[in-house]
C-alpha cells in the first residue's frame, strides 16, 4: 500500500472557521476511485457536507468533481476544486491518451493553488497516484491500494474529515469487502461513514431535509455513486458521459422511507438497483468476486 497524508499547519478550529466563509465548492469531502482490470469498470463515489443548492450551480458533487474515462481510468478533483474546470479537463484529456498518473499530476502541480487541491488518480493498468495540498483541512489523507490477485485498483481520498479513520478505514473495508469492485466502493463509503464523515455534518446541520426519514447521524448532505463500461460514450466533459450506473442521493431528494443520512440512502438505493438486475446490466452476472 502507498499513501500520503498532509495535515494543515493552522490549528483544526481555525481552519474550521475560515472554511466556513470561503466559497469552497467540494470542500470537506471523501471519495473511493476504483478499477476493475478484468471487466474494465471504472468507479467512483463521493460525499460532502455540501448542499445540493450549495453545488447545484456548478453541477453538482460529481459534475464538478469527478472525471470518468471509460476503458481507460477514473480520478477525483476535490478540496479547493477548480472552477474553471481547467485541471478536471486537464486530466480527462490525458487520461484519454493514456498518460500516466504521476505524469497528470506533475503538470496540475504548475497551477499556482494547488496547495488547496487534492487529487485521487486511478486507472485499467494499475496505475495509482494521489495528492493532498498543504493547505487542506485537517484531516486530510489519501491512499492508493490494490486488492491482490484481483486485478482491482483503488484509492481513497478526504478532507476536512472527522479523523483519519475516515480514509483507513475505508481502505480497510474496500480490502475486507467480497463482491464486486462496486460492492467494494459501497462498504468503503459505509466504514467512511461509520468513522465520522465530514466533520461538519450532524442531524441539525442546515439545510436539514424536508422529510420524515429518520436521522440516527449524518455525516454528509450529498452522496453518489457512478459507473462506467468501456463502452460507455464519455462525452464531451470530464463528467458528461453516458455511465451505466448513477446514482446519487441529495438533502432534496429524501424519501421518507429512507434514512437522512445520505450514505445510508446511497446503500439502500444500491441494493434496490442490484435487485432489479443492475448488476447483470453491467455484466457482472449475479455478484463474480
Amino acid at each position: 500500500m502507498r499513501g500520503s497524508f498532509v495535515r494543515s499547519t493552522l490549528p483544526a478550529a481555525l481552519v474550521a472557521l475560515v472554511l466556513a466563509f470561503l466559497p469552497r465548492p467540494a470542500a470537506a469531502t471523501w471519495s473511493i476511485i476504483a478499477v476493475d482490470t478484468r471487466t474494465g469498470l471504472v468507479v467512483i463515489a463521493s460525499a460532502t457536507c455540501v448542499s445540493a443548492e450549495g453545488l447545484r450551480t456548478r453541477g453538482g458533487l460529481m459534475g464538478i468533481q469527478a472525471v470518468i474515462v471509460p476503458g481507460m481510468g477514473v480520478a477525483a478533483a476535490q478540496a479547493g476544486v477548480d472552477g474553471t474546470r481547467a485541471n478536471q479537463t486537464l486530466i480527462f484529456e490525458e487520461m484519454k491518451k493514456g498518460s500516466d498518473p504521476d505524469e497528470i499530476l506533475a503538470m496540475l502541480k504548475e497551477d499556482p493553488r494547488i496547495a488547496s487541491r487534492q487529487f485521487g488518480f486511478v486507472d485499467l493498468q494499475g496505475r495509482m497516484a494521489g495528492f493532498s495540498g498543504e493547505d487542506n483541512g485537517y484531516a486530510a489523507l489519501a491512499i492508493q491500494s490494490e486488492v491482490r490477485d484481483q486485478g482491482i485498483y483503488f484509492a481513497v481520498q478526504g478532507n476536512i474529515l472527522e479523523n483519519e479513520a475516515v480514509v483507513l478505514n475505508a481502505v480497510a473495508a474496500f480490502l475486507r469487502a467480497e463482491g464486486t469492485v462496486l460492492d467494494r466502493v459501497m462498504a468503503g463509503m459505509e466504514a467512511a461513514d461509520h468513522a465520522g464523515g465530514d466533520s461538519r455534518c450532524s442531524c441539525r446541520t442546515e439545510p436539514v431535509p424536508e422529510t420524515e426519514a429518520r436521522c440516527t447521524n449524518r455525516t454528509a448532505q450529498v452522496a453518489y455513486i457512478a459507473a462506467a463500461k468501456p463502452e460507455d460514450p464519455d462525452g464531451d466533459a470530464h463528467s458528461g458521459g453516458d455511465y451505466s450506473l448513477f446514482l446519487d442521493v441529495d438533502d432534496q431528494n429524501i424519501q421518507p422511507d429512507e434514512d437522512a443520512n445520505p450514505v445510508k440512502t446511497l446503500r439502500m438505493r444500491y441494493d434496490a438497483w442490484k435487485a432489479g438486475g443492475g448488476w447483470a446490466a453491467l455484466g457482472l452476472g449475479m455478484g463474480a468476486p
